[in-house]
């Protein structure tokens, strides 16, 4: 079995040689969300708390067998698992070894000239108007994904770069917000109440914080499967370019 290391992040093997955005792990060994890591021959696994993990490290290829026990087995596990593999150690047999089922997860680069050709002021149906992301949306019950999964509290999200909110006769129908941020960028997240699906609101939402990125200086940065059409497409149209693709895989709870 895997040494269980909950309190020596610092011992892990570096992030910086790894080529894929890195930011939900970073997150994790810089204490700013919730998470696990084990470590067994200079190589690592790290859970984010909302699921996604990544296996890295100089010798992943000698630590194979243990990865392979320590993922099946599973005991850890509460929720699904998105796994990410150092593309350096994808040669590996993970979907002849692994319990996991396979999607394409998209790493983008953002392209400022396309955004600004197609995108000026954000634009809403009747009614609704863009505020800054508050309190009582930071983990609103009837969603998939809030901030209070990336972030330990509200003030930790605002700190760095908090969101915003569409909002009609004071109901929340979409909001976009910062999921990690580290150096001079900021990966956004996005989610619509389902009661309001199909107003365009996610895409109000995204076009405003990308503008309140770029203002403050920073870079945007957008991650999604592939197989979520809605935020696939929704990148692209944004000004988000396909950089690389890679292996996503599924281990169930």
């Amino acid at each position: 079995m895997l040494e269980r290391r909950f309190e020596e992040f610092a011992k892990c093997p570096p992030l910086a040689p790894v080529p894929i955005f890195t930011g939900f792990i970073r997150a994790v060994l810089e204490g700013l969300v919730d998470g696990r890591v084990w470590t067994e021959r200079r190589a690592a696994h790290a859970l984010h708390g909302y699921g996604m993990s990544l296996i890295w490290g100089e010798s992943v290829d000698r630590a194979f067998d243990a990865l392979i026990d320590h993922l099946n087995t599973g005991a850890y596990r509460v929720r699904d698992e998105w796994l990410q593999v150092d593309p350096a150690w994808e040669q590996l047999d993970w979907d002849g070894k692994l319990k996991a089922e396979r999607f394409t997860r998209v790493n983008f680069r953002f392209d400022r000239t396309v955004f600004a050709a197609r995108h000026g002021a954000p634009v809403l149906s009747s009614g609704w108007s863009l505020v800054e992301l508050d309190a009582a949306a930071f983990d609103m019950p009837d969603v998939a994904v809030t901030p209070a999964a990336f972030w330990k509290n509200f003030a930790a999200c605002r700190a760095h770069g908090g969101g915003v909110m569409a909002v009609k006769d004071g109901e929340v129908g979409a909001i976009a917000f910062t999921s990690t941020r580290f150096d001079d960028w900021l990966e956004i997240g996005i989610e619509t109440r389902a009661a309001y699906r199909g107003q365009g609101l996610a895409r109000a939402v995204a076009v405003a914080m990308i503008a309140k990125i770029l203002a403050a200086g920073l870079t945007p940065v957008w991650t999604c499967r592939q197989e979520n059409t809605a935020s696939f497409l929704l990148a692209q149209s944004l000004g988000f370019v396909i950089e690389k693709t890679l292996p996503f895989r599924r281990l169930a709870a």
